[in-house]
């Protein structure tokens, strides 16, 4: 299951909208409460626009971690699923497949016969057995 290996875009994509939007709102109101002059309209429109601009994407960021997770969640097979496919993993695991070699498979090198005693000697004798007096 590839889809599972990959994390989620969540956690990240939140961070990053969260810290962004609140560092420019901390920046807009730095350089709002810092200035030495009025603010012409089109000045107002500015310092509102980047503030405002900075609370949505903190709200973008505090939404979007939950929904990013709960998206997480839906994508996964239900649990009856994971739990049938881990018993099947488990018993293909105890039993691995059988190899066969193929009906017309030739062997590479032909096999000599593997001789056991030299030609003009007897066989060797089997050991006699003890059997223990009852």
């Amino acid at each position: 299951m590839p889809m599972l290996s990959h994390p989620a875009f969540g956690p990240r994509t939140a961070l990053g909208y969260v810290t962004g939007g609140s560092l420019l709102c901390v920046w807009t109101l730095v350089w709002y409460f810092t200035r030495e002059y009025e603010l012409n309209r089109s000045q107002w429109f500015w310092v509102a626009g980047l503030f405002l601009t900075g609370v949505t994407f903190i709200f973008l960021g505090l939404i979007l971690g939950p929904l990013g997770r709960a998206a997480r969640q839906s994508e996964l097979p239900p649990q009856a699923a994971l739990n049938a496919e881990a018993i099947i993993q488990q018993t293909a695991a105890a039993h691995p497949p059988a190899v066969v070699a193929p009906a017309n498979a030739v062997p590479a090198t032909p096999v000599a016969p593997v001789v056991t005693a030299a030609p003009n000697t007897p066989a060797a004798q089997a050991p006699p057995q003890i059997v223990p007096a009852h």
